[in-house]
């Protein structure tokens, strides 16, 4: 599933009050969003402030779970929009996951009342959820994990100050994270680190995977190998409700490819045989691939600069990352003239 609830919130709602109006979530009606996604909501709690929907992939259900009634309003209408009749018959959406265990119903109910009367006490003495107290230092999710120190206590909201002067409000438990290593305590609140080990439920069945970012608050991108999200991805993006830390050992080590070394038979290195700059035959942008002594980095419209090791056989210039016996994504076929074909034009050399 790719980015399901990307962008910024914070910029959806400056949108939404913009115009003067706060749009409704409206319940078993399909929202067909921007980047191909599209979803239904079947109900929401105002206990815990969490619905349930599903998301559909291909106008099939893909995956149900839970996310924050803000998180799904704030798409709405800047990113998706209810489905018209004409969508509707053009691409029909089907079938229905039963729904999971609700974490956030579980949480809601384990919580001890003392700790719903200190969500409303100002500014606390003591320890907030999640055991932070004025003067701890604390990871806070900005624009990524930075820094920062806790000035005020309001139960599950904490205001921080940043290293830049700012002060903030952050949420326990997907905004604010302890220093070092999380714990299994962390864990069950629904909190996770890049690299984690993890377990996700993706079509009903638990499957490992290993956490590769956060975005809006409470939603985590984690690779699964072997599962297909759309255009080759492997990447499932869902919420914590849906995640728990893995207990299997860890996969060994992919095996690394020495300096220099072919990553298969037949291959040698491109050292010596294209040394220099190369761009599009016609003198227009779109790919610049620079070889020096064995290595290539190349250039694609607007994208940063990709480093590589370079070889060449078959007719072909193909591409590793350093210690990888895996190749990029596409090679170059060797013209008869001297250019290279790549998959945006032929390329030659235009300078050292």
């Amino acid at each position: 599933m790719r980015k399901f609830f990307s962008g910024i919130l914070i910029l959806i709602f400056s949108v939404a009050t913009a115009f003067g109006q706060t749009p409704t979530l409206q319940m078993n009606v399909v929202y067909v969003c921007t980047d191909g996604q599209s979803f239904k909501v079947f109900s929401c709690s105002d206990a815990t402030g969490a619905c349930d929907y599903q998301n559909y992939k291909k106008g099939q259900a893909f995956q149900r779970g839970e996310a924050l009634r803000v998180q799904l309003t704030a798409l709405l209408p800047a990113k998706c929009h209810a489905q018209t009749p004409a969508e509707a018959q053009a691409d029909p959406h089907r079938g229905e996951i039963p729904p999971a265990p609700s974490p956030f119903k579980a949480r809601a109910a384990a919580a001890p009342a003392a700790n719903q009367t200190a969500n409303q006490t100002a500014n606390q003495t003591g320890p907030g959820a999640g055991g932070f107290k004025v003067g701890d230092t604390v990871r806070v999710l900005i624009d990524g994990w930075q820094e920062a120190t806790v000035i005020e206590v309001h139960g599950r909201s904490y205001l921080v100050h940043l290293p830049n002067g700012i002060n903030v409000s952050k949420m326990w438990p997907y905004e604010i994270h302890r220093q070092g290593k999380l714990t299994a305590e962390d864990h069950a609140a629904g909190q996770y680190d890049i690299h984690d080990r993890v377990q996700v439920l993706v079509n009903g069945k638990w499957m490992e995977g290993e956490i590769r970012g956060q975005n809006n608050v409470n939603m985590y991108d984690i690779k699964v190998p072997g599962v297909d999200t759309g255009f080759g991805s492997d990447i499932v993006n869902t919420t914590a409700d849906n995640i728990r830390m893995s207990n299997k050992p860890a996969p060994p080590s992919p095996a690394q490819r020495a300096t220099g070394q072919a990553p298969k038979p037949g291959l040698v290195s491109c050292a010596g045989k294209y040394e220099g700059r190369w761009e599009h035959v016609s003198g227009m942008g779109g790919m610049k691939v620079v070889f020096r002594s064995g290595k290539a980095t190349i250039t694609e419209g607007l994208g940063g600069e990709m480093p590589f090791d370079c070889f060449t056989g078959d007719g072909k210039v193909v591409f590793y990352p350093a210690g990888s016996f895996t190749p990029f994504s596409y090679d170059f076929d060797i013209n008869d003239d001297g250019t290279l074909q790549t998959p945006l034009g032929a390329i030659k050399k235009m300078g050292k």
